[in-house]
């Protein structure tokens, strides 16, 4: 197992300084995930030309989700742009021997009746970069994402999560502990039945209403328990602290929170 933080604690504006620091660590298992967006140009490139060539620590990548949606129609413009910046991100990732690559399947909440049709595009897509993540060496990560109060019925429900990994045996998972905390996902039976095939998990907590990305020890989910089904379960996954600016941890505290998981996913690999 390795452990990381993400830089959406930073931002984008912070991602070269962030690098740094987690190459200072010097640990094997210690590393950054970094968010491979594409829609700035500027970003893409300080990333890709700068920022990760630069990291020597173990990296894994969030895949681009702004300005992406998996559920446009398959003829767009919006859906080829998808997939030449998947394919940008795996082929950055392949080179440098990043862990995983993360994909949302919908940034959006729908009306009753366009979720077939939203479904049906979503599914072609993800059953596509399967089959490119393959071909070019990446582990492709599909993270379980979670509904907005208020907003509309989200894309796939608890089951239909469950389900895609029965329809693509070779698909991959990301579990997102806080957005499980709302949905009211099983963790537990999800990684009793798909646990060889669940590459990572995001950590931080939430109040089980809304998705606040919260220090892991501010919330309703029992993280230890699930860093403990982590080690029980699954094989060599990622784990990955995911706070959003709003948690001002200092360095130190961030690294004494990576060794406090540590040492819950051990007490499950003895378990």
């Amino acid at each position: 197992m390795k452990y990381f933080v993400s830089d959406l604690i930073v931002g984008m504006r912070g991602i070269r300084d962030f690098g740094a620091w987690v190459s200072s660590v010097g640990r094997d298992d210690f590393g950054a995930e970094f968010s491979a967006f594409t829609h700035s140009e500027s970003y893409w490139r300080e990333l890709a030309d700068e920022v990760v060539p630069a990291c020597t620590a173990p990296m894994t990548f969030h895949g681009p989700y702004v300005q992406i949606e998996a559920t446009a129609p398959l003829d767009s413009p919006e859906h080829a742009w998808l997939m030449e910046s998947y394919e940008r991100v795996f082929a950055l990732a392949a080179r440098y021997g990043v862990r995983h690559v993360v994909f949302h399947y919908s940034q959006l909440q729908f009306a009753p009746d366009a979720i077939p049709a939203a479904q049906a595009n979503a599914r072609a897509v993800m059953r596509d970069l399967v089959a490119l993540a393959r071909r070019m060496g990446v582990h492709f990560v599909i993270e379980n994402l979670c509904r907005h109060p208020k907003e509309g019925q989200h894309l796939f429900t608890n089951d239909e999560y469950f389900q895609l990994f029965e329809d693509m045996p070779q698909a991959e998972s990301l579990i997102d502990i806080g957005h499980a905390n709302v949905n009211g996902l099983d963790i537990e039976r999800f990684l009793a039945l798909y646990g060889p095939r669940v590459r990572g998990f995001h950590v931080h907590n939430n109040d089980g209403l809304e998705d606040q990305h919260r220090d892991y020890h501010d919330g309703t989910a029992d993280i230890r328990a699930i860093m403990r089904w982590a080690g029980r379960y699954t094989h060599d996954a990622d784990i990955v602290i995911e706070y959003e600016p709003h948690e001002h941890l200092t360095p130190a505290e961030l690294l004494e929170e990576i060794d406090e998981l540590k040492s819950w996913v051990e007490e499950g690999q003895k378990a």
